[in-house]
């Protein structure tokens, strides 16, 4: 299936490392191609095969590591 394209909107965001946490989370799921943190939007833009990963998983791996989801745009 072709790469599919989702925007996080995240809570709790305060600096780069905190962007950086959230994008090296991300990125170590099987099936996520790439992702796009900034802290002064407060979105994560994260490119992905849905063969390999699900929105959910990628939602659980954010709120693992401590920030809330507030919003999806698929």
């Amino acid at each position: 299936m072709a790469e599919k394209k989702v925007t996080f909107i995240i809570e709790g965001m305060h600096c780069g490392h905190c962007a950086s946490a959230i994008a090296e989370g991300l990125k170590k799921l099987k099936g996520v191609k790439g992702a796009d943190v900034l802290f002064t939007t407060g979105k994560a833009k994260v490119s992905y095969d849905p063969d390999s990963v699900k929105v959910d998983d990628m939602t659980k791996t954010i709120k693992s590591l401590g920030y809330e989801v507030k919003g999806i745009k698929e």
